[in-house]
Formats: structure tokens, sequence, C-alpha cells
């Protein structure tokens, strides 16, 4: 009892002033960041309403354990770091915030993610893969609840407070290498002043989000010697690192690199565990790295039958997506040996680093500077592992994530991080009144660095995403947008009653063109959006017959089309290709969130065809696409095989054909014979390869089901050594072999 009185249970009031105590400017997003995720979890509700709410209530509780759980004290702010890091990141971010982002990106996609997450799961009732990439869309979820509170023009505030959040962490970073309050600011403005982070910093792309997590990530790294509890420290790094990974899988190059100084720190470190507690702590960071990434992963392979869809679709073969991948080759190294200094490389050639062009040099000075760092800062522990982190985490953007700029802004920023590490250390102990190779080496860096960060600053002014000018070119334009902030949550509030009587009687979008979902779902978010134009979703007959599936539940509805005047053409064409008729066109002028902004467009009447061979033609299109490619699986046998034939002589085979593929092969095709599933065979030799005879099947053949086949081969006239070739064939698409499959190979000898 008396040990109870002198260590009493501190009361909640107690409890709730220690939390607010470790309370920091990131920990204002830990909210958001588990809301967002937690309402993945609860997309099983059909219920968006109890969703959000019972989402509001558990992200509040695990926020309060995630700042009650905190390993170390907090450091609070002064008044340098706002003056000098918060003020200038605030005026970057007034310098477009009036005028409407209406980047391609954000017309493309982001916007319709934000609005189905806000109302439910990714894709809602009747879609029909309206986004090209359908990637976790929990930054567009963040960006869409800042937008719902906020209007359309203050909801990239969101970015600012990211871009702010993670220049704190950065100062808690740089606290060990420059301990002036004042100076360490102005080092900090220097890491943030880069183009690459400021381009995004008021538009409504997502790539800027997950940066306090990594730096925080980052930042529990390098002090680990000093956290008591290595187990737990792992794990919240982990739970860090896999939320990163969840915001963007190019995070990867970023986070495989921590987490490898982490298993270090456990089994080597300083403070290593006892070998008989690693499987456990590597098994509960498992498990905080994946409960992030969990609830989609689960989602979209229900949606597509690959859990990271569209990545790695060779392994997974989804009917959504080719399996040959995907990815933009425009941009990045295309060779190995570019691919070692792409980080150097992008300073000279920045037209391949983004669709922008331009690049201060901020990753490639660091690149460099990290190499020597290596060698002159080798004694500082944490200045040894910064430029391990940008040296790994830079070679593998370069490698695995095409070394496009908008998936490197973590290195962007650890960039800057580096490069005063490395200065503060190698000045570390010198006086300045004396001059040596190493303060001019660390004055020469520091004049390269603020020159860097001047042409970010000009690089900014210029453009960005969106391209639109700033308060200094369009100061009265500026100023009448400015007066509709907090006004701008709707866009139909910017419309006529007939301009909305008119889009509220749309039932179905069909996606024809690029920026035009963001519109349509903007205008009318209850109809569902099926994709024309994207042509991985038309790649087999899988994937085909699914989008016919679509449409014809909307049969009898009015089904529209929205485009930029400019790709009217495409859109008609992308219409027609699929089965389908243009019908009546209806030009519209929309007001983008201003009453100033006028957005030229097209309103297009889709119609399926009436006439009833048209009709059978719409409905049987998916026959003309080829199989998923783990449909094209076969294994044949011949019963009885000839080894010598005469020239020009026929000769039946029997054979044994097994379906080992994951679908069923048609026996039955159009009035033409196409598109069914026959036996051909080739002879091959003598330079000669020639496709020689079919037999067909009698019935459909199942997966895992086997037939016997009887061919008649008719053997060359030209005496010799040749390969008969037996192959199964979809007709008028493609033979089994290109696609993959083993063909049965007989060696025959023709012979007088």
């Amino acid at each position: 009892m008396t040990e109870l009185n002198e260590n009493p249970e501190p009361s909640l009031s107690n409890r709730f002033a220690r939390v607010r105590k470790r309370i920091e400017l990131s920990d204002a997003l830990v909210f958001l960041y588990a809301l967002v995720f937690i309402r993945q979890y609860l997309w099983i509700l059909d219920h968006n309403v109890l969703g959000w709410t019972l989402s509001v209530s558990l992200a509040a509780v695990c926020w309060y354990f995630y700042v009650a759980t905190k390993p170390l004290e907090t450091e609070k702010l002064g008044v340098s770091f706002w003056l000098v890091v918060g003020l200038p990141l605030l005026a970057a971010y007034l310098l477009r915030a009036a005028l409407p982002d209406h980047s391609f990106d954000v017309l493309t996609y982001h916007l319709l993610q934000a609005e189905r997450t806000l109302r439910g799961t990714l894709f809602g009732p009747g879609d029909y893969f309206p986004v090209p990439q359908p990637f976790n869309p929990v930054g567009d979820t963040m960006a869409g609840i800042s937008r719902w509170f906020l209007g359309f023009r203050l909801g990239t505030v969101i970015n600012l407070i990211v871009l702010v959040a993670a220049a704190q962490i950065t100062d808690k970073i740089l606290r060990p290498f420059v301990d002036r309050p004042w100076l360490r600011a102005v080092c900090v403005l220097v890491v943030v002043l880069s183009e690459q982070l400021l381009f995004e910093i008021s538009t409504y792309m997502v790539d800027l989000l997950a940066l306090p997590l990594i730096l925080e990530a980052t930042w529990l790294t390098l002090r680990a010697n000093e956290i008591r509890n290595q187990r737990a420290n792992f794990v919240r790094v982990a739970l860090l690192l896999g939320a990163a990974t969840a915001f963007k899988v190019t995070n990867l190059a970023m986070v495989l690199p921590l987490v490898a100084v982490c298993a270090y720190q456990l089994t080597l470190g300083v403070r290593r565990l006892l070998p008989k507690q690693l499987p456990v702590t590597a098994l509960l960071g498992a498990g905080a790295f994946l409960a992030s990434q969990l609830p989609f992963t689960i989602y979209i392979f229900r949606v597509t039958g690959n859990p990271i869809f569209p990545i790695a679709n060779r392994f997974f073969d989804s009917p959504y997506w080719p399996t040959h991948g995907g990815w933009d080759y425009r941009w990045g190294p295309q060779n190995f040996w570019e691919t070692l200094v792409w980080p150097i490389l992008i300073w000279f050639k920045p037209e391949r680093h983004s669709e922008l062009g331009l690049y201060s040099g901020r990753l490639s000075l660091a690149f460099v500077v990290a190499i020597a760092g290596l060698v002159l800062a080798w004694r500082n522990t944490r200045a040894r592992t910064l430029c391990f982190l940008l040296i790994s985490s830079a070679l593998l953007w370069s490698a695995a994530c095409t070394g496009y700029s908008r998936y490197g802004l973590s290195q962007e920023m650890l960039a800057g991080i580096t490069i005063i590490a490395i200065a503060e250390t190698l000045t570390e102990k010198i006086s300045w009144t004396k001059i040596s190779w190493r303060t001019a080496l660390v004055s020469a860096l520091g004049a390269v660095l603020m020159v860097q960060a001047f042409l970010a600053c000009s690089y900014t002014l210029k453009t960005e995403w969106g391209s639109r000018g700033t308060v200094f070119d369009y100061p009265r334009t500026y100023a009448q947008d400015a007066q509709v902030m907090l006004r701008d949550h709707s866009l139909s509030s910017f419309l006529t009653v007939d301009e909305r009587t008119l889009f509220d009687g749309v039932q179905v979008w069909l996606e024809t063109a690029p920026k035009s979902t963001g519109f349509e779902v903007l205008l009318n978010a209850r109809a569902p959006i099926i994709a024309v134009r994207q042509p991985e979703y038309f790649m087999t007959g899988e994937a085909r017959r699914q989008f016919i599936s679509s449409v014809e539940q909307s049969s009898g509805l009015k089904m529209f089309s929205l485009c930029l005047n400019d790709d009217l053409a495409k859109a008609k064409q992308a219409i027609l290709e699929r089965g389908l008729e243009v019908g009546t066109l209806t030009p519209v002028e929309l007001h983008f969130f201003s009453p100033r902004d006028r957005i030229s467009m097209m309103l297009i009447e889709v119609r399926i065809p009436e006439d009833p061979e048209a009709r059978q033609q719409f409905e049987s299109a998916w026959m003309k696409s080829a199989f998923r490619l783990s449909v094209y699986r076969e294994r044949i046998v011949a019963l009885d095989p000839p080894s010598v034939l005469h020239p020009g002589e026929k000769a039946e085979i029997r054979f044994k054909v097994t379906n080992l593929g994951s679908g069923t092969w048609p026996s039955v095709g159009t009035k033409d014979f196409r598109y069914q599933v026959n036996m051909g065979d080739h002879w091959i030799g003598g330079g000669l390869s020639v496709d020689d005879n079919r037999a067909a099947m009698k019935a459909d053949l199942s997966p895992g089901n086997e037939v016997e086949m009887t061919l008649t081969v008719n053997a060359p006239r030209t005496p010799g050594e040749y390969t008969l070739e037996i192959d199964m064939v979809h007709e008028g698409v493609t033979w089994f072999k290109e696609k993959g499959a083993r063909p049965l190979e007989l060696r025959v000898r023709v012979e007088p």
C-alpha cells in the first residue's frame, strides 16, 4: 500500500497534459494519415457516413497512442524557424494559391480518386477503370479532405502543411550538426528551396505527402542508439515506412536503404538485440510495415487479380493490364552505365528528368558530396549514415523508379540535409579565422548551394505542373480569384441553372480523353465512369467482356462523355473503336471555379448500337482479343508419331492435348471460323517455315482437362530433315507459342 502511494498512477488529466507536451507540428498530420488508412479498412462497410464516423474515432485513438509513446523528448520550434522557414514557404504557396489548379494529372485522375474515396471505395458501382493506373489513393483522399473543408483553392494548403512539417523534422535532424537556432533555420530553408518541392506546393498532386513520414523515420534511425527500447523504435520506423510506401510505391527507393540501416543496428550495432529477440522483432516490424498497405492490397487484388496492380503484371497476369509492363520510357537512364551516374547526369539532361525540363542540380551536387563524405566524414556516424542513405536511395531511384523527378522528392530533400551535415562535420572544431583546405572547401560548397537555391527559386517563379502564372504575372486576375477563396467548394455553383440541369441528366460517363474525369466527377459524381480510351484495359477478351458488360448494364441510361475541344477527334475515334455510336454534340463553356477561367469543352452523347448486326458485333467484340497470358498454357503428346514420311505424303497423327491454362478454350468462334482454339502444325527446316493444317476441337476444353485430337499433316515435297511443330492456335489472334507456351516438336525425315 505504501508503494502504491509513493508511485501513484497518473491521473487522466496528467496523461493528457503529458501528451500535449509531446505534440509537434508534424503530429498534426498523424491524425490525417491514420484517418485515410483506417477508412480503407472500413471500406467493407456499405455506409459512407458510418464509415467516416468510425474512422475519425479510431484515428483519434491511434493519434493519441502514437504521440503518447514517443521514444524521444519533443524538440520545440523557436521564432527563428517560423520567420526564416515558415514565412518563405507561405510566400511560395501564395504565389499561385488563388489560381485554380488544373494540371494534367490532377484532372486526369487525382480529382476522381479523391471524390470516389470520399464517398466510398476507389471504384464505385458501375465504374470500369476510369483512371489510367489505379494506385493506392490515400494521398488523394487526404487532399480531398482538405478540399472538402477549405474549398478548391485553399484545399491545396495540405501540401504547404506537409512541407512545413518536413522542414520541422529537418530541423530536428540538423540539430546535432548546427546548434545555433537562427543558423539552423537558414540551413533548413536552403534544404526546402528546391524547385522539385516547390513545383507542387499549391497543387493537388500528392508526391509531397509522404515526406514527413520518411524524414521522421530517418530521424528515428539516426537517433536509434539513444533510444532505450530498440524493438519499439524499429516497429515505429517500420510503421512510418510502410505508410510512406502506401502513399507511393516508388518511395521504396528511400525505404529499402533505411530498412537496411535498421537491420544493421539491430544485429551489429552498438545496442544490438539478442539473437533470440530478432525473429519476433522482424515479425512485428513486417506487420507494422504492411499495416498501412494491407487494405488497399486486398481491395485491388479482388478487383484485378494483382495485389500491386499494375506493377509486376507479368507475374500476376491480371487481364486488365498488359504483361509487358507499361512504364513511360521517355524519362531516366537508358542503359546500365547511365543508371550508375544518373544522379549526376540529370544536371546535364534535365529534359529526361521530367516534362518541365528544369533542374537546378540539388541531387547531383549532393551525390558527389556524399561520395566524398564517406571518406572525409567517416568517423561521424550520423553523417556517414546520411551519405549511405543518399547514395543508395539515389541509385535505386535511378534503377527502379525511372529516375523521374516526382519519384525522387525524398532524395531531393535528403540531398540538402546531407550537404549541410557533411559541411558542418568537416568544419567541426575548426576555427574559421584560419584558412585551411577544409574551410575553403566548405565555403565553396556553401556558395554553390546558395546559387543552386537561387536557381530553384527562379525556376519556381517561371513554372509549375499546372503551368499557372504567379501573382506577379497576373495581379488583377489573382486578386479577383482570391475573392472566391472558401466559397469554391462546388464546381456546379459556378454553372448556370441550365448547365446544372444538363449535367444532372447524365447517368453514365464514358472516359474518352485525358483531363476529362476531373470535370465529370465534379459535375456529376453520382454517375459511374467507364473507361473507353485506355488501351491497357482492352488487351484481353476477359477485359473487353467486362467492359461490354458494364456498358450493357447502362443500357437505357443517358450516356455522355466530356472532352476538351482539342481532344474531340480522338474522343470520337475512341468511342467508335469500342463499337459504340456518337450522338449529339453539345458545346459547353465551363467556369473552372472562377468567373473568368472559362474552359471550352464538348459534351458527347454516346449510344449503344441499335442496328441488330452492329449490336451483335459489339456484344461479341470480346472474342477478338487475346486471352490473359495464363490461358495460353498447353501440353501436347503425340500418340503415334511418324519418324519418316515421303515427299507430299499425308499422315494422320493422334495427339493428347491438355489445357494447362487458367481459362476455357472455346471450340466455336465466329461464322468465318475466327477466335476459336484449334490445333495447327508447322514444318521447319531446309530454310522453310510452313503453316500446314488445322484440327478443330469437338467441344470447349476447360482448365485441367484433356482431349484426343487427330491432325492430318502434309509432308514437304523436298526431302530432308525437318522439325514438325505442333501448337494450339487462337485463330485470328495468336499462336500459343507466341504467348510463352511450349509446343510439341517432332523430328521427321522426309525421303523419297
